[in-house]
């Protein structure tokens, strides 16, 4: 068990910093596409390199909101069956969001 959590602290940090330098690139992109029309931002999701960026800030991004909400379950939640459920939604969520994010992004530029 203690080799589970210490696995999680450090994906948790690990992620923390590789979604820094992302977080501030896709903030400085959205302010920047948020005054662009749709063909400009079908244009700019066209870019590989700028569609993998999204991409992997999109997965990181629910991987780290995963592991940080489960170690909230795990702190609050007492009732192992509630918490059970609560670790299982949170997984479909952080597994199918993305999914769906991507796909939509896939069949809008192409």
């Amino acid at each position: 068990m203690k080799n589970i959590a210490v696995t999680k602290w450090i994906l948790q940090r690990v992620s923390a910093v590789i979604l820094l330098p992302l977080l501030l690139w896709f903030l400085f992109i959205f302010l920047k596409l948020v005054k662009q029309d749709y063909q400009n931002i079908v244009l700019f999701f066209q870019d590989d390199i700028k569609f993998i960026i999204t991409l992997i800030f999109l997965i990181i991004s629910f991987f780290h909101m995963k592991i940080g909400i489960s170690e909230i379950f795990e702190d609050y939640i007492q009732n192992s069956r509630y918490k059970s459920v609560a670790n299982l939604l949170m997984t479909a969520f952080a597994t199918v969001l993305p999914l769906l994010t991507i796909v939509s992004l896939f069949f809008i530029i192409k």
